[in-house]
């Protein structure tokens, strides 16, 4: 519902600069209270070989920067999950094509639904993440410093980085 306090752009928990002293609070807020929160480590035993790898690779990538943390890991893992379903629809479209045939009727190959829904998921979740160029340096825009002396500014400390 529009006008409301859950309408319009999501907050962005990390600007502790906003020049709104609302948003620069609960930016403090945020960083504070994530602050214990454990770094992701393993991938779950159980995700496929596959799977695992492109788990590693992603919780790498992030925790180099301090953004990815434990609770983030069980959507993670549906991140890697829904790659993997992308992956198998392709291959059964690949080997059988767009379109199958039925009682001699041409139809529509019933991978390609699943494809298109596990797309949709990557690129909700992955957004989610900063896996997309737009999200990616909103989310990293607050972790690089401020300044050319070299020294890290705060966000970028208190998020281990």
């Amino acid at each position: 519902m529009a006008g409301t306090n859950a309408s319009g752009r999501k907050p962005k928990l990390s600007n502790v600069n906003s020049p709104h002293k609302d948003r620069s609070e609960r930016a403090k807020k945020s960083i504070e209270n994530n602050k214990d929160f454990q770094a992701i480590k393993s991938p779950p035993a159980r995700l496929t070989s596959e799977e695992k790898t492109l788990y590693k690779h992603i919780v790498q990538e992030f925790n180099a920067k301090g953004i990815l943390k434990d609770l983030d890991s069980s959507l993670l893992e549906e991140f890697v999950a829904q790659v993997s379903v992308s992956r198998q629809a392709r291959a059964v479209i690949k080997e059988h094509g767009v379109v199958i045939f039925e009682d001699d009727k041409m139809k529509k190959n019933p991978a390609v639904d699943v494809l298109n829904n596990a797309v949709k998921n990557i690129k909700s979740l992955g957004s989610s993440f900063g896996m997309d160029p737009i999200s990616r340096s909103s989310i990293l825009s607050d972790v690089v410093p401020e300044n050319d002396t070299g020294e890290t500014d705060d966000i970028v400390s208190q998020m281990g980085g």
